[in-house]
C-alpha cells in the first residue's frame, strides 16, 4: 500500500478514536451535570423564595407604620375631642375616629395573614436549604467519582494526541494539507473504507476501474462522489 495513503489511514483511525472519546466523556460526566442542574434549580427557587419573604416583609412593614400613623392620628383627635364646642365637630370626630379604629384592625389582619405567610415561606425556606445541603454533599461525591474515570479517558487521549503529532510531523505537508481540506467538510469520515463497493462516506457505489485502482492501493485515490480518500480494508480485500 502506498506509504501516504497508509498515513492517511492511520491520522483518520486516531482522529476516529479520539471523536469516540467524546461521547464517553460526556456520558461520564453527565450525572455530575444532572445534580449540578438540580442544585442551580433549587438555588433558583431559593432566590425567588427570598424575594417573596423580602416583598411580604416589606408589605407587613407598610401595615406596621400605617397603624402607627394611625395611632397617632387617634391621639390627635382625642385632643381635638376635649377641644370641641359643637356636637357636630364632636360626631365629625367620632367618626373619623371610628374610622381610623376599623384601619387599624385591618391592618393588624393583614400583619397577622403576613406573618402566617412569611413562617410557611421560612419554613419552606429551610427545605429547601436542606435539599441544596444534600444535593452538595452528592455533587461532592459524584465529582470525585467523575474525574477518577475522566482520568483514564485523558490519558487515552493524550497517548492518541501524541500518536497523531508525531505522525503530522513525519507526514508530507502536501498530503497533509489535502487531508484537512477533505476533513473541513467531512469530519472524521474524511478517509472512508470501502464496503460492498461503495463508498461509506456517501454510500454511492464505485465503478469497477476506481475499485480496482482502490485494491491496488498504490495511489491515493478519492471517491469521484464526494471527494473522499478511499481505501479497502484488509477483511474486504480477502472476500475480493
Amino acid at each position: 500500500m502506498n506509504k501516504f495513503l497508509k498515513e492517511l489511514i492511520e491520522l483518520n483511525r486516531l482522529e476516529r478514536k479520539l471523536k469516540e472519546l467524546e461521547p464517553v466523556e460526556a456520558n461520564i460526566k453527565a450525572p455530575l451535570i444532572k445534580l449540578e442542574n438540580q442544585k442551580a434549580s433549587l438555588e433558583e427557587r431559593l432566590e425567588k423564595l427570598e424575594d417573596e419573604i423580602k416583598n411580604i416583609k416589606l408589605k407587613k412593614s407598610k401595615n406596621e407604620l400605617l397603624i402607627a400613623e394611625l395611632k397617632e392620628k387617634l391621639k390627635d383627635i382625642e385632643e381635638k375631642q376635649n377641644k370641641v364646642k359643637t356636637e357636630k365637630e364632636f360626631k365629625a370626630l367620632q367618626i373619623e375616629e371610628e374610622l381610623a379604629r376599623e384601619q387599624i384592625e385591618s391592618a393588624n389582619e393583614e400583619i397577622a395573614r403576613f406573618e402566617k405567610m412569611i413562617e410557611q415561606k421560612e419554613e419552606e425556606k429551610a427545605e429547601l436549604l436542606k435539599e441544596i445541603e444534600k444535593i452538595e454533599a452528592d455533587i461532592t461525591i459524584t465529582k470525585m467519582d467523575v474525574e477518577k474515570k475522566l482520568e483514564t479517558v485523558e490519558k487515552q487521549k493524550e497517548e492518541l494526541y501524541k500518536k497523531r503529532d508525531e505522525l503530522i510531523k513525519e507526514m508530507n505537508p502536501n498530503i497533509y494539507r489535502f487531508y484537512e481540506k477533505i476533513k473541513k467538510w467531512a469530519g472524521v469520515t474524511a478517509v472512508a473504507p470501502i464496503k460492498k463497493q461503495a463508498c461509506t462516506g456517501c454510500n454511492m457505489r464505485i465503478n469497477d476501474k476506481i475499485y480496482a485502482e482502490v485494491l491496488k492501493g498504490e495511489e491515493i485515490v478519492t471517491c469521484p462522489h464526494c471527494g473522499r480518500v478511499l481505501f479497502v480494508e484488509d477483511e474486504d480485500k480477502s472476500q475480493d
